[in-house]
């Protein structure tokens, strides 16, 4: 979520960063590296670096920014190069409706994986243009064409495993 905001980050947006408390840190003032530890770097100075996160007010902004973007460096969000590099996985599976609302509204929001999914089966049910849906994904016309005609499979088949369909199925057989 944006800062201040319940409605999700616009996509490369940093104005968060003027909020955290790495910004404004004492402890950054006198070690400037304190969030980019090498890979000797103590655990005092890496647990520092973690209190100051957890305290800050833009620290999930901060993480989705990182996570958003598969930053490989520093501490962000609370989390070390290694940790995020677990919860990354984690973050590609969100399927969050309102995100994709926002994307299918306009916004310029990052979708994950499932998210897009969620947006292609949406677009299905609602008929929403291919151009629109084309300018969100940023991909071609003809590639969300294809996107397209793939969930309308997937859906078709989902359908004819369904006991109604089944039945009219049967109906139509001659006896």
């Amino acid at each position: 979520m944006h800062v201040g905001s319940t409605e999700p980050r616009v996509r490369g947006d940093q104005t968060w960063q003027d909020s955290a408390a790495c910004a404004r840190s004492i402890e950054v003032v006198r070690d400037a590296d304190l969030f980019f530890p090498g890979p000797t770097a103590d655990e005092q100075r890496i647990g520092l670096a973690k209190r100051i996160c957890s305290g800050c007010q833009v620290r999930s902004a901060c993480l989705e920014a990182a996570l958003e973007v598969g930053d490989a460096s520093g501490i962000r969000g609370g989390m070390t190069e290694s940790e995020r590099k677990v919860a990354r996985h984690f973050f590609d599976l969100r399927r969050d409706p309102e995100r994709v609302s926002a994307a299918l509204s306009g916004k310029d929001v990052y979708l994950t994986k499932g998210e897009r999914e969620d947006l292609i089966r949406r677009a299905v049910e609602s008929g929403a243009p291919t151009l629109k849906l084309a300018q969100v994904l940023k991909v071609s016309d003809g590639h969300v064409k294809k996107l397209l005609r793939r969930e309308r499979r997937v859906v078709a088949l989902a359908n004819a495993g369904s006991p109604s369909t089944f039945r009219s199925i049967c109906e139509a057989i001659p006896s």
